[in-house]
């Protein structure tokens, strides 16, 4: 069919009409004639014509039309929506019985036989209209929008024409009809039903774009905790949309060396002593001397939230960016340690984090906000830098809650030195990160549940044990009334140690971990993820 072509559905029996159409101009349209509300229904199915033209005076297929009419199956609204049920209109009425009850009497029966032989043909008693039936079924049942429905109606028949319009006709016409204004309709409603089309196809291909992307975006995300007998960690991740801006991250920092070991030769250094005769390559600097650690070899749990602003796309590739970002120091630190140095320390880590975001964001209005925290199982400390991010909680062995609000400016907007903050972490402490989301909802009554109203509910949950954040979820629900309207990517994540940390590190799965040569663990039970 060429590009111009025009697929016209005419549902219309009554002679009138059907001369009028008649004179419409026939190349490039190919014309389809259905003479009843089951055979209109059909062709649509078969063909997707672009304009539909159907007649008042469209009759039943037969008096069983309601179980004849529609197929069996049903049709959803959206590809992505669940199933309609089937909602037919109820059957049309017993013929109207001439003869009248007892008490009306018998002038008002012939004014109402009177009145019903001039009825609108294909008009049933009480309303009944099959060209309401087929609007219908082709928009809430089929769930077509794209098509152009236009309704003809007898001049005085306003309130099909009303009826008509609410229920999804684009245009309605008079009879008798102008057949170049009938032939001006069907080419707007050609030029509009091609291009609904059109935008449908490219919203759906960007839909699958998006779920590809928020696929990928689940890889990013820790997929297992590490093996640390008395570690445990529970996650919340609730994107807005098919894809987020949220990120949290969590894995074990190569162990560090303490801060008297020697650093190994490097290979130029072993290159120029083996060839005589030759003049020696100077030798690196020495890195700066790093503070020791009171267990250099003491495992320390790197723990990551960030939130992107915006939704979409765009958050979402920068979130990745900033996951990689992370991700990369990491990688850095396990090079640091093979070559014998010490790890670079967090607020170094996080100024170099800030100073790549501001080369790829920097003249942009985007921003990250983070809290990255390492914890140190042997020291029992946890070192902290909160970015701009929302204030994570700290519960303490002896049960207090402290607060951990922004002690740094956001991310990406300039270049800037951080500082870190040191908390003890014992055993029996408890950390809560989340992002805004949880809190950037209004609750019934027009109220702003706000960050403060969210804190005041969420510190007595880390009193509920090992359900955390199911108890945080119930007294959202409490708030809401039910599921709470999140605007926002939802994101939180639970840190518990319940006791000492054993020393011995070792690689579950092989030597190189499930995760690669970076990621080490410890023997034990893993930690519960969500």
């Amino acid at each position: 069919m060429a590009a111009d072509d025009i697929t016209l559905l005419i549902a219309a029996p009554s002679p009138l009409t059907r001369e009028a159409l008649r004179r419409l101009p026939g190349t490039g349209r190919t014309m389809l004639r259905a003479a009843t509300l089951a055979e209109a229904l059909a062709m649509h199915d078969a063909r997707r014509p672009h304009v539909v033209i159907i007649d008042a005076a469209l009759p039943d297929a037969a008096p069983t039309y309601p179980a004849q009419t529609y197929p069996a199956r049903t049709y959803p609204a959206r590809p992505d929506a669940a199933p309609v049920p089937l909602r037919l209109a109820a059957p049309p009425p017993p013929p109207y019985d001439p003869v009248p009850p007892p008490s009306v009497p018998a002038s008002a029966s012939a004014s109402a036989s009177a009145s019903a032989s001039v009825s609108t043909q294909g008009e049933h008693a009480g309303g009944h209209r099959p060209v309401l039936d087929l609007l219908r079924a082709i928009r809430a049942v089929r769930g077509d929008e794209d098509v152009f429905l236009i309704v003809l109606t007898e001049p005085d028949d306003h309130t099909l024409r009303a009826d008509a319009l609410a229920m999804g006709a684009n245009d309605a016409l008079r009879l008798p009809l102008e057949p170049l204004e009938l032939d001006a309709r069907v080419s707007v409603g050609a030029r509009q039903a091609r291009m609904a089309r059109r935008l449908r196809a490219y919203s759906d291909r960007l839909t699958r774009e998006m779920a590809r992307v928020a696929e990928l975006q689940m890889r990013l995300l820790p997929s297992s905790s590490p093996y640390l007998p008395g570690l445990h960690v529970e996650s919340l991740y609730r994107p807005s949309g098919d894809a987020s801006g949220d990120y949290f991250d969590y894995f074990l920092l190569p162990p560090r060396v303490p801060a008297n070991a020697a650093p190994t030769a490097s290979p130029a250094q072993h290159a120029s002593s083996a060839v005589p005769d030759q003049p020696a390559v100077p030798a690196k600097p020495a890195p700066p001397a790093q503070p020791a650690r009171s267990d250099a070899d003491g495992p320390v749990l790197r723990v990551v939230i960030a939130d992107v602003s915006g939704h979409g796309a765009r958050a979402a590739f920068l979130m990745s960016i900033v996951r990689t970002l992370v991700r990369a120091q990491n990688d850095g630190a396990a090079a640091r340690h093979a070559d014998g140095m010490p790890p670079l320390p967090l607020t170094e880590t996080v100024r170099r984090i800030n100073r790549h975001l501001v080369d790829i964001i920097g003249g942009e209005p985007d921003f990250v906000t983070l809290f990255a925290g390492d914890i140190d199982f042997a020291a029992g400390t946890l070192e902290y830098v909160n970015a701009g991010h929302c204030p994570a909680l700290l519960r303490g062995g002896n049960g207090q809650i402290t607060r951990l609000p922004s002690n740094a400016p956001l991310l990406g907007f300039f270049n800037a030195d951080f500082a870190a903050e040191l908390r003890a972490f014992p055993p029996g402490c408890q950390l809560l990160l989340f992002t805004d989301g949880l809190h950037d909802w209004t609750a019934p009554g027009g109220t702003h549940l706000g960050s403060e109203r969210f804190l005041e509910l969420t510190e007595p949950c880390l009193r509920a044990g090992s359900e955390v954040l199911a108890a945080m979820e119930s007294a959202l629900r409490d708030v809401a009334g039910g599921m709470p309207p999140f605007r926002d990517d939802v994101t939180a994540l639970w840190i518990r140690r319940d006791g000492p940390i054993v020393d011995a590190l070792v690689r579950p799965d092989g030597p190189d971990g499930p995760d690669g040569p970076d990621e080490f663990a410890r023997p034990g039970e893993p930690a519960k993820a969500h």
